[in-house]
Formats: C-alpha cells, structure tokens, sequence
C-alpha cells in the first residue's frame, strides 16, 4: 500500500528520499539514494498541454501540471546509514519519511541551502549509463523525439537529472515532436544555398 505521508511530503515540492540500497556495482562501501521531486511540467509542447487539459476535463489537475522526476547519488554507507536508520529501505511503501535537505544536513550541508532536482533534455546518452534508454511518452509508450538544432534532424531526446542547490536549479527541456512533424526551415536560403530559376 502507498505511503500517504511519502505523497504528502512529494506535494510539498521539495526533493523526498525515495529509496536506498547498497550499491553492489560499487568497489567502496556505498549506498545509493533515490530522490524525488514534483516539479511543474514544461508547457511547450503538445504533450504537456494535452496531459494539463485532461487534468482539467477530469478534475485532478495535478495529473497535469506536474511531473515527477527522480535522481540517484552514491553515499558513503556508514554515514548514510547512520542517518537513514538502515542500509535499504522504501518511503513509498511506509514508514517515516526525510526530505533530501535533511539528510544531507545530517550530513554536514549548512541548514540555510535547500536542494532540488534539475532537469537537463538533450540528445546525448549518458555516457556513465549505457544502459539509459530515451524519454518514452507514458500515455502512448513511444519514444519521444525532437528536432536537434544542430543536425536540424528529428532524434530520441534523453532525459538528465542531478541533485543541485535549489538557487541554482535551471531546468532545460525539449519540446517535444510527433515523428511527422518536419523541421522548421527558417531562410531555405541558408540551408540550399540559392535557387536555380
């Protein structure tokens, strides 16, 4: 059963433990952390104003303007641990539940900075996960794509995210595209060169 207070602390906006566990893929003794925010969606593209629409139509427009977004970093176990109460564990499944800023001034972070996940769209692969798969729409399943400015073709669009101090938080979105739609040519001039007549 999901953890209303997990819910709760979500709805506040700031960034909430998710889960921990030991990092096996790690030479150190670590854990990693899973954060988690609700953010306000981008409204540029299509998707978005459609998802904030059906909010609206069916009376929950919190389906629609937010999205939540989720972050990983690694931890010394030990220390981690001692301020976690365990090694492993699930806020969504129950039990207490700490906000990223608590545990990180347990920690030793000055109690003034809070902290936020940014995110960052692009059309790069992560290269320390080659696992990472692109951004998938969850209504329809397919992978979104948008036009890369720089090679002016339609590509997968991979979504980044890190832990930052709130502050400094920008976050980048792509627009995203149906895979009909063509690029926007502003001078065909420019992309041609001059036409023959």
């Amino acid at each position: 059963m999901a953890n209303q207070a997990y819910e709760n602390a979500l709805a506040t906006g700031k960034v909430v433990v998710r889960k921990w566990w030991v990092n096996t893929n790690s030479q150190n003794d670590q854990i990693t952390v899973q954060f988690q925010q609700e953010i306000e969606r981008p409204q540029n593209d299509a998707g978005s104003i459609n998802s904030l629409l059906i909010g609206l139509e069916q009376g929950s427009e919190s389906l629609g303007n937010t999205t939540r977004v989720t972050a990983l970093r690694s931890f010394n176990a030990n220390q981690a641990a001692t301020v976690l109460g365990s090694k492993q564990g699930d806020s969504t499944m129950g039990g207490s539940v700490m906000f990223a800023n608590d545990l990180y001034h347990a920690l030793g972070l000055p109690a003034d900075i809070d902290l936020a996940i940014q995110v960052t769209e692009n059309f790069t692969k992560n290269p320390k996960a080659p696992s990472q798969t692109p951004k998938v729409n969850p209504t329809t399943g397919e992978v979104v794509v948008a036009t890369n400015p720089e090679t002016n073709t339609q590509m997968p669009v991979y979504r980044h995210t890190d832990i930052v101090i709130a502050s400094t938080c920008n976050h980048k979105f792509v627009a995203s595209e149906s895979r009909t739609q063509a690029p926007v040519v502003a001078n065909p001039f420019s992309v041609l060169g001059e036409i023959n007549s």
